[in-house]
C-alpha cells in the first residue's frame, strides 16, 4: 500500500537530486496485536528507498506521537496507528494500521486465482417506522416476496425512521437518500431504483420489488466479500476481504441487524414483530469506508462493532456490503453479503 504526498512543512526544500512522487508504504494495514504479526514502513520517491533520509512518525492510539526509526511495526495493544513521514520538506499522507487480537480466520477461497464472476447480491432497505399507516403493506410485499421466491439474491434490511428502533446508522441512511416518503424500498443505495410507497395487494407489491430487484441483479459486479466475525460478548470482531477486478475506489461496510423485536405498529398490530432491523454500522456514512486494494485488486479490514444495544443477540447477524462510484460518482452498493455473529461467509462465485 502506498500514498502520494501532499506539501508539508518539515525539514528544508526537496533537492530534486532524487525524481518520482513520494509515497509511504506500508505492506498491510491490519495486524494481529501479538508482537510477531508486523507490517513493513519504507518511504519511496519514485523507485528509489528514501527511507534513511527520511523522517517517519507514528501517533498511537493515546493520541501520542514519536519519531519511528524502524523498518517493521508489530505491537501487543489493540489500536490504530498512525504513519506519515517527511522528506525534504514534503509531506506523505497518513495511513493508518489497525491492530486487533484475536482476529477470526476468514473461510478458504474455492477459486483463489479468480478475480472476476462473482455471485451478485442486492441490497433492498425497506424505509419504515412504526408511527407509518401503510408501512405495513410493504413489509406484508417484502414477505409475499421471499415466500414466492425462496432462492432470491436480495438482503433486506428495515432502516427505522422517529421511533425506538431507529438510530444514528438508520438516520445516516435515510438522509443520504433523501427519504421522504414512507414506506419506500431503495435497492443498492440508489436513488435511481426506489419504491416510494406501497401497494395493499401484497402480491402485487411482492411482483414490484422483483422487478427492481431482478433489474439491479441483471447488471452483476465487481467485488467480492468473504467475511469472518467472533462475538465477544458487548462487541463483535469482524474480518472482512474483497477480491474485485478494475476497482480503483472501493468502500466497506458492516451492519448488525436484529430480528424479533417487538413494538406497536400504527396500521398493524399493538404486538408487531419487526425483522431485518438495522442497529449499528461500522461506518459513519451510509455507504462505508475507503479499503485499500492491493496490485491484485484484494483488500482487507477488521472492525470491532459495540454490540450492547441489541436486545437479543442471538436473533442478530451481519450485513457486509461494498460501494464504487456510479457515473455520476455517487456511491451505490456493488455487492453484499450476510454473516453470522459467530461464523463465516466465503467468496461466492457464479
Amino acid at each position: 500500500m502506498a500514498v502520494t504526498a501532499c506539501s508539508g512543512n518539515d525539514g528544508g526544500e526537496d533537492s530534486g537530486t532524487v525524481s518520482g512522487d513520494l509515497t509511504l508504504s506500508i505492506s498491510k494495514t491490519v495486524i494481529e496485536a501479538n508482537g510477531t504479526d508486523a507490517v513493513t514502513v519504507a518511504v519511496m520517491k519514485g523507485e528509489t528507498d528514501i527511507t534513511s533520509q527520511s523522517k517517519v512518525y507514528m501517533e498511537d492510539p493515546s493520541g501520542n506521537t514519536s519519531s519511528f526509526k524502524e523498518t517493521s511495526f508489530s505491537t501487543t495493544t489493540e489500536g490504530d496507528y498512525v504513519f506519515y513521514a517527511y522528506y525534504e520538506g514534503v509531506k506523505t499522507e497518513n495511513i493508518t494500521v489497525r491492530a486487533f487480537k484475536n482476529i477470526p480466520s476468514l473461510p478458504a477461497d474455492s477459486k483463489p486465482e479468480q478475480n472476476t464472476g462473482f455471485a451478485k447480491r442486492v441490497l433492498a432497505v425497506q424505509h419504515t417506522g412504526t408511527w407509518c399507516q401503510n408501512c405495513p403493506y410493504m413489509k406484508r410485499g417484502i414477505d409475499a416476496y421471499l415466500k414466492a421466491n425462496p432462492d432470491n439474491c436480495a438482503v433486506f434490511v428495515a432502516s427505522h425512521n422517529g421511533d425506538t428502533m431507529a438510530g444514528e446508522a438508520s438516520n445516516t441512511i435515510n438522509s443520504y437518500l433523501t427519504v421522504s416518503s414512507y414506506p419506500s424500498l431503495s435497492v443498492d443505495l440508489n436513488t435511481s431504483n426506489m419504491i416510494q410507497g406501497a401497494l395493499s395487494d401484497a402480491d402485487k407489491q411482492a411482483e414490484q420489488i422483483a422487478s427492481r430487484v431482478n433489474e439491479v441483479a441483471a447488471s452483476g459486479c465487481k467485488t467480492a466479500i468473504s467475511v469472518a466475525s467472533e462475538n465477544a460478548g458487548s462487541s463483535v470482531v469482524v474480518n472482512v476481504k474483497v477480491k474485485s477486478a478494475n476497482v480503483e475506489n472501493c468502500r466497506v461496510a458492516v451492519w448488525l441487524l436484529e430480528d424479533g423485536i417487538v413494538a406497536a405498529q400504527t396500521g398493524g398490530s399493538s404486538t408487531e414483530v419487526h425483522n431485518n432491523v438495522l442497529l449499528t454500522s461500522s461506518s459513519t456514512v451510509a455507504y462505508g469506508d475507503r479499503i485499500q486494494l492491493d496490485a491484485d485488486g484484494a483488500g482487507q479490514n477488521v472492525y470491532r462493532m459495540d454490540v450492547s444495544g441489541a436486545h437479543d443477540l442471538s436473533n442478530c447477524r451481519l450485513v457486509v456490503f461494498t460501494t464504487v462510484p456510479n457515473a455520476s460518482g455517487r456511491f451505490v452498493v456493488d455487492n453484499v453479503v450476510t454473516c453470522p455473529l459467530d461464523g463465516q461467509t466465503a467468496f461466492e462465485y457464479e
